[in-house]
């Protein structure tokens, strides 16, 4: 592991590849970021626990803890740290799905490097200190910030629209599908809980789309 003085703006860097570490720790150090590296998932968590960094970079395809078991780790301990995957060019399929998975970005190789600190400033700016939220919510949030920076400018829009539904198919599963006692227990009329679901019933699926 190589540590410079932690301070705002750390980098932890995770790759088993040590010129890659170099790569990105040079880059990052010229612009003005503090860098740690290491070469290991396990390590990383300590890490993390310890010197608490702004932002994760990490290979996807490593030896021992892979980087998409280190991002699920890192989602459930820490879900406000920001993680950008590291990938190679041919698996930019699985890069560009990863921010589903959890990840502020993805990073394919050969590395822009203009790009890379770009980047990294983006997924700091997003960063918020641990927040008093539920988790569940702080996992909300990170997927709404993930998905904003990813270019979608609607994500509150559709969080809201999904969450309405959800929790009004919950209110009927509670009530068996009574609608008056779910509308009440809602704090709607009935007719709007009527109107909603002949709506959802008629959207068509996102994911089929």
């Amino acid at each position: 592991m190589t540590n410079d003085t932690v301070d705002t703006n750390t980098v932890l860097v995770v790759d088993d590849d040590s010129s890659i570490r170099w790569v990105l720790a040079r880059a990052l150090n010229n612009a003005q970021f503090k860098v740690i590296s290491c070469d290991s998932g396990q390590e990383a968590l300590s890490i993390i626990s310890e010197q608490k960094p702004q932002l994760v970079i990490t290979d996807i395809q490593m030896s021992g803890m892979s980087g998409l078991e280190l991002l699920e780790t890192i989602n459930q301990k820490w879900p406000e740290l920001p993680v950008i995957m590291i990938t190679a060019y041919a698996d930019t399929d699985l890069g560009s799905k990863t921010h589903e998975l959890g990840a502020f970005d993805y990073l394919p190789k050969p590395f822009d490097i203009n790009h890379v600190i770009n980047l990294c400033q983006r997924a700091i700016n997003s960063h918020k200190p641990a927040s008093d939220l539920p988790l569940w919510l702080q996992h909300a949030e990170k997927h709404i910030d993930s998905e904003y920076h990813q270019g979608n400018a609607e994500v509150l829009i559709e969080m809201q629209q999904q969450f309405e539904q959800f929790v009004a198919e919950t209110a009927l599963r509670l009530t068996q599908e009574h609608k008056q006692k779910s509308a009440k227990i809602l704090g709607w009329g009935r007719n709007t809980l009527s109107r909603k679901l002949k709506y959802w019933q008629q959207k068509p699926n996102s994911k089929e789309e």
